[in-house]
């Protein structure tokens, strides 16, 4: 209760200029632990300690002696909105690989321990999942039905991409962040922000948007997100809802 405490004190002084699309640093992580706290997201000071490891090198110094780098962006996503994501169920055993690297960190690096808990539905959102016989974009609503999972908030919503898995019939999701609602929040001069850490080594950042469309047309331009010839275009969702497809 003490950190929780600490940690809002700390996010409310962080008042300065006004927020700008690109990395979380230590001069701006204030500014956005204030945006994630009044949204309703969780556990923000264990993400300002990410954030302030990940800029001042600690991460690759631990990855020097352990292989891990710091966070990506599915554990980010279950850290900040991992306490408003309900479900009836989940899968009681994960057996995938394209999981394997987030795993291994969560179950062996004390600093991503807090997500241990959440092991489970961690896998069932993000692990892969059978293509649906209704079509490569049904597959993650359908695991969303299935399961019963849903974000309860009206300020945040878990925006996810689907991408067809290498050489199987499968689909599993490669990006995922967390889309905030800022119409009604004062500091940002925009009407989304969107938070999220591209990639294991790589800054957390924030994204400025207007909109959906613009949100798509901005991951629609990172060349990594792409398809192999033959294979469905990657699905956008927003809490398990399609939103649109990565254009090529």
């Amino acid at each position: 209760m003490v950190l929780v405490l600490t940690a809002l004190a700390a996010c409310s002084s962080g008042k300065g200029k006004p927020l700008e699309s690109g990395d979380i640093t230590k001069e701006n992580v204030l500014q956005v632990c204030e945006i994630l706290n009044e949204a309703g997201l969780s556990n923000v000071d264990v993400f300002e300690k990410w954030v302030k490891d990940s800029a001042s090198g600690a991460s690759e110094k631990a990855s020097e002696m352990s292989g891990f780098t710091d966070a990506d962006c599915r554990m980010t996503v279950m850290l900040l909105a991992g306490e408003l994501i309900k479900y009836d169920s989940v899968e009681e055993d994960y057996n995938g690989t394209y999981l394997m690297f987030d795993m291994d960190a969560i179950e062996n690096k004390d600093e991503y321990s807090i997500l241990k808990e959440k092991k489970q539905l961690f896998t069932t959102m993000f692990g892969e999942m059978a293509i649906s016989k209704n079509g490569f974009a049904e597959t993650l609503p359908e695991n969303w039905s299935k399961h019963g999972l849903n974000v309860e908030s009206d300020k945040c919503s878990v925006i996810n991409i689907l991408f067809k898995a290498y050489e199987e019939e499968a689909a599993f999701v490669g990006h995922t962040g967390i889309l905030i609602d800022c119409r009604d929040i004062e500091s940002v001069d925009s009407n989304y922000l969107f938070v999220e850490k591209i990639a294991f080594g790589d800054p957390f950042k924030i994204t400025l948007v207007k909109d959906e469309n613009d949100l798509i047309e901005l991951l629609s331009e990172r060349p990594d997100y792409t398809s192999e010839e033959g294979d469905p275009a990657p699905v956008v969702y927003k809490n398990g809802e399609i939103i649109g497809e990565l254009k090529r």
